[in-house]
């Protein structure tokens, strides 16, 4: 028989208690013409009841026919070992096949056989709806489930990247721990330092003197003559460790400066009677005098 003509029809198998009882069967089978007519076929009767055998010859079966006498126990038995969800197990009853001498009747058995098909593939049938409202529900949950393994997947390849930036994170947090340890090490005894504050010279002068500051360089020459502590002048701007610094300094400047200016005449008949009193001396190197006098000069 042709393998794709058998897998469009039907499978039926027959399992019987013994060797007679098949031959009836087979016969049976051949005089009702279950294929040509029904497009059922009966691929095997077995002649047995022993479980192990019965398994490995009805497997893959559409409907199993369990000859017995009635549901009797041997039908039960077969019955819980067989049964699955994708075939029927149907009786084939003996009682109906017996006449009165114990014998068995051909045309009795060709009925049987007929009838035992016709109801086990009615509730075949009815199995296949279930087998395909099952199917159908398992097309949708796999679906689902597709869905969420590509959720999955996708959250997975998120939690790469997340992963990824976190690690990133963390080294750039290392890295600014690491600078901010180095940043905090040099200047963690900044509160230990003087520190200068700046203020515009002009400004600082007006505010002090009420008067413009009419010689800026005079105050820069010394005081980088005098060198005082923590006192810069220059630029326009005199920094000093605070505002009252500032100002005193630039009150000893001006006081100094008012000094010169008022007694330059004494000083220079001074020094010039000091020159007439000292013989003259041949220097290669003259250093100005260190005196307020000509300090400006």
């Amino acid at each position: 028989m042709n393998p794709e003509t058998h897998e469009s029809k039907i499978d039926v198998r027959i399992i019987v208690n013994g060797l007679d009882v098949a031959q009836v069967i087979s016969k049976a089978v051949n005089n009702i013409q279950l294929e040509n007519d029904y497009n059922i076929i009966v691929s095997s009767i077995i002649p047995t009841v022993e479980v192990n055998i019965v398994k490995k010859v009805a497997n893959g079966a559409d409907i199993l026919l369990i000859g017995g006498y009635g549901h009797d126990e041997t039908f039960n038995i077969l019955y819980n070992e067989l049964k699955t969800d994708f075939n029927h197990i149907g009786l084939f009853d003996y009682n109906n096949i017996i006449i009165e001498d114990e014998s068995i009747d051909y045309k009795l058995a060709e009925k049987e056989i007929l009838n035992s098909i016709i109801k086990s593939t009615l509730s075949y049938s009815l199995n296949l709806i279930n087998i395909h409202t099952l199917e159908n529900k398992l097309m949708k949950v796999t679906h689902n489930y597709n869905n969420l393994l590509d959720d999955y997947n996708q959250l997975i390849k998120e939690q790469d990247v997340l992963t990824q930036e976190n690690k990133e994170l963390r080294e750039d947090i290392d890295e600014v721990k690491a600078d901010f340890s180095a940043f905090k090490s040099r200047y963690d005894d900044i509160y230990s330092k003087d520190i200068l504050e700046i203020f515009n010279l002009n400004d600082l002068w007006q505010d002090v003197f009420r008067q413009e500051l009419e010689d800026e360089e005079r105050i820069v020459i010394a005081t980088d003559r005098f060198r005082p502590d923590d006192i810069i002048v220059g630029q326009g701007f005199i920094a000093a460790q605070s505002k009252q610094k500032a100002i005193e300094w630039l009150n000893i400047v001006r006081t100094a400066l008012i000094f010169v200016d008022d007694n330059s005449d004494d000083l220079k008949k001074e020094l010039s009677k000091e020159e007439e009193e000292k013989p003259p001396e041949v220097i290669d190197d003259y250093e100005i005098p260190n005196n307020f006098e000509n300090f400006w000069d």
